[in-house]
């Protein structure tokens, strides 16, 4: 099989994610979150008034409405009170979350660590590879 095909270049990128995701979830042990609830308090951090409602979350991180729900209760269980959860005025069925000033610190401190971990991988040589089979894929893919 050629190594630039579609498959091997694709089996590469998953490689490098997992690699990635084994990495973050062992640097985040310290703070009390995975990969996935970074990304939760991520998008609700950058909403105006760090505000969202469970719907946009799900469809932000593309999990379903019962993996959303899950993880908002973990959230709020966690010692730091990162998230509070609340009814929509417009709308009471709406349940709406917010990042609480103790979760922005948190994920503040949080995104140091996850960026760090994030440039050590996407400075290395194995990406630098992973990124030139993925353009050269893509150049017989075209041909």
């Amino acid at each position: 099989m050629n190594n630039n095909s579609n498959l091997c270049t694709w089996l590469n990128m998953k490689h490098f994610e997992n690699d990635i995701q084994i990495k973050l979830e062992k640097s985040l042990i310290k703070y009390d979150l995975s990969p996935v609830e970074f990304s939760f308090l991520h998008y609700l951090y950058n909403q105006y008034d760090c505000k969202a409602t469970l719907l946009e979350i799900k469809d932000s991180l593309k999990l379903s409405s019962a993996a959303v729900s899950r993880m908002a209760v973990r959230l709020e269980k966690k010692d730091c009170k990162p998230i509070t959860r609340y009814h929509s005025d417009n709308n009471q069925k709406e349940i709406c979350l917010k990042i609480t000033d103790s979760g922005i610190k948190h994920f503040k401190e949080a995104a140091i660590v996850v960026d760090a971990v994030l440039n050590e991988f996407f400075t290395s040589s194995d990406f630098l590879d992973l990124r030139d089979m993925i353009l050269s894929t893509n150049i017989q893919t075209e041909s």
